[in-house]
């Protein structure tokens, strides 16, 4: 069903000036509503603040646009703006800069990676399919130990012989509602375990080797490996795989017709916009192609979609999970109202006079923006920025996506600046990073590197050869990773020193480093610097990256890719029998803020731990 009407204001920028294309003035009308729907928000009708003909997107905004991403190399950027009110919907788009190294225009059917606002998605299909068990829509039976699928239900009920985690007890207690709102106690370190052919299955039968650093909810910290769990626990009990419970009861019914998790099919449609590197400046690949890895990042980050599309999205959140144009339930009262709401606090503190203390419910954040209650997440993945922000009092919501990732924030500028103007606010300082936490991978997986690594002078310890380091080295959580010297003659370790003297400055490797690789997502490589060495133990910093020894796109010269990579490295110790040269393995060390850990031991205290298991000797 077509609305009878609808405003559309589209405004493409490609150089200095904006061009706005409005089309003939319409209204889709909303009073026919389902009867006992409940307002947005509890809020009552939300007030557009004056007439709905103001437009969002100005030619203020949009030189204001301009110059952001001159000044912050973003190439393309793409914002959709929604409003409703009782009677009306009222879209707007712009589109600034270029969707590819070509030079094609960005507009607002372009696609780009959302990221994390893919969470949103997740949490709203689990509370579809509880929804379709309650009242008897489901098509699969839950174990008989459960009696009911709710917020409450126990993971380990849900996934039983699957589900377990390093602490006994959050294995046996965490349920649904304490994995979405990143309570389980599990950090986003674990990231870096992410493997190139990685499953949602089998990422949750690894975690049972992933190091707590919180008991369950004792603090929230924000976490992707459970979202990907619960991509699971809708794969299963939903009878068919996530992706396709998700099209199906939200993209379809949305007619979202562009949005995808499958990089393919956003490829074969020629919108998918190209990503750059914001550090690096150059054209990267989308992480995330191939069947295995885009069905992996589903439920965490894997939705591609447009501007056009969001706005659909952002209408039906506006109506309190009813569908404008058709006044079909997509999401149930009871679940928007749950995952809108907060149940952990994130930031304690207000940033005055910007914003209040901040809540997370699941999948979305909950602050007010200079008084107005402000519904928001953000999401990156390599090469993208996303923002997605709806104020319910005021029917306002934006979608804006650039195609570079960190650190320029112009993602979450321009949304603040078109809701100050909007609104008539007075103009605050641009938003600052601390107003929020960063809840795009761009954080790095990583999140922290110590700079206060062990306090030992060299000369006081014998220091073993670096040779003896090279070798295999592995967790059950994170399966292995190879380490090389100069002077490894293996064949892996010549093809991994290929690919670091290939983007080396002057062609030459340093003897006295070690280089790796992986098989993980976010990073191919890795090297290993000494720092020091103590009685029974060395330390070094480990840095990881992707390497690109050919260049990517059509800029073939080689490039290090480092938007992943924390500034000062990780602290790596390592376990030493120094008179054998003997090394037993590695552990990364104080790799994130908050508890150290404790232990007699280097493998007790290591973040990760990683056992040498086997030997690669010099040629």
């Amino acid at each position: 069903m077509l609305p009878p009407s609808l405003v559309t204001l589209v405004a493409f920028v490609h150089t200095s000036h904006a061009f706005l294309s409005l089309g003939a003035p319409a209204q889709v009308p909303l009073s026919a509503a389902p009867t006992g729907s409940a307002s947005v928000a509890g809020l009552g009708q939300p007030s557009l603040g004056g007439s709905r003909s103001k437009s969002a997107i100005t030619p203020e905004i949009s030189a204001y646009v301009a110059d952001l991403l001159k000044d912050r190399y973003v190439p393309g950027l793409s914002v959709g703006v929604v409003r409703v009110d009782g009677d009306s919907v009222v879209t707007e788009f712009g589109a600034w800069g270029n969707m590819t190294e070509d030079g094609n225009a960005t507009t607002p059917e372009t696609l780009f990676s959302i990221g994390s606002c893919s969470k949103a998605f997740l949490v709203s299909a689990v509370g579809i399919l509880m929804d379709d068990f309650a009242h008897g829509r489901n098509v699969t039976a839950l174990p008989s130990a459960v009696s009911e699928f709710t917020w409450d239900t126990k993971v380990l009920d849900l996934l039983p012989g699957d589900w377990a985690l390093d602490d006994v007890w959050a294995t046996e207690k965490a349920n649904v509602r304490d994995i979405l709102t990143h309570v389980s106690g599990l950090t986003r370190l674990h990231d870096f375990s992410w493997l190139n052919h990685d499953s949602p299955l089998y990422l949750v039968k690894r975690m049972r080797y992933m190091k707590h650093k919180y008991e369950l909810r004792e603090k929230w910290n924000y976490n992707n490996l459970m979202y990907i769990t619960a991509s699971q626990i809708v794969s299963t009990y939903s009878g068919k795989p996530f992706t396709a419970f998700v099209k199906e009861r939200i993209f379809d019914v949305l007619n979202m017709t562009s949005t995808t998790y499958r990089w393919d099919e956003a490829e074969d449609s020629q919108l998918f916009s190209h990503a750059w590197s914001g550090s690096e400046r150059r054209r990267i690949p989308y992480f995330f192609s191939g069947e295995e890895l885009s069905a992996f990042i589903a439920g965490a980050g894997g939705v591609i979609s447009s501007a056009t599309d969001m706005t659909k999205w952002l209408a039906m959140l506006l109506h309190g999970g009813v569908n404008p144009y058709t006044n079909h339930t997509v999401v149930p009262r009871s679940v928007f109202d749950e995952m809108t709401s907060a149940h952990s606090i994130v930031i304690g503190q207000p940033v005055k006079p910007l914003t209040s203390l901040t809540g997370y419910g699941m999948g979305w954040l909950r602050t007010s923006l200079l008084g107005h209650d402000l519904v928001s997440h953000g999401g990156g993945l390599p090469g993208f920025l996303t923002d997605v922000t709806f104020l319910p009092e005021h029917g306002l919501g934006i979608a804006t996506f650039a195609n570079s990732d960190g650190p320029h924030n112009v993602q979450a500028q321009v949304p603040f600046r078109i809701i100050q103007d909007y609104l008539d606010l007075k103009h605050a300082v641009d938003v600052p990073q601390y107003s929020r936490p960063d809840d795009s991978l761009l954080a790095h997986s990583i999140s922290y590197s110590s700079s206060q690594f062990v306090d030992c002078e060299t000369a006081a310890f014998p220091v073993l050869p670096i040779e003896v380091y090279a070798g295999i080295y592995h967790n059950p959580g994170y399966e292995n990773f190879t380490l090389c010297t100069t002077t490894t003659g293996h064949d892996d370790c010549q093809r991994i020193l290929s690919d670091w003297a290939a983007v080396s400055p002057d062609g030459t490797l340093d003897p006295d480093v070690l280089y790796g690789s992986t098989h993980h997502v976010l990073f191919s490589h890795l090297k290993m610097e000494r720092v020091c060495s103590g009685d029974g133990y060395e330390s070094f910093t480990l840095t990881p990256v992707t390497l690109y020894p050919s260049g990517y796109g059509q800029d073939e010269t080689p490039f290090t890719y480092t938007s992943l990579t924390p500034p000062e490295g990780v602290e790596v110790q390592c376990d030493v029998l120094a008179p054998w040269d003997t090394v037993f393995g590695c552990g990364l060390m104080n790799s994130e803020e908050g508890r150290r850990g404790t232990g007699e031991s280097i493998r007790e205290r290591a973040d990760v731990w990683f056992l040498k298991i086997w030997d690669i000797w010099a040629a």
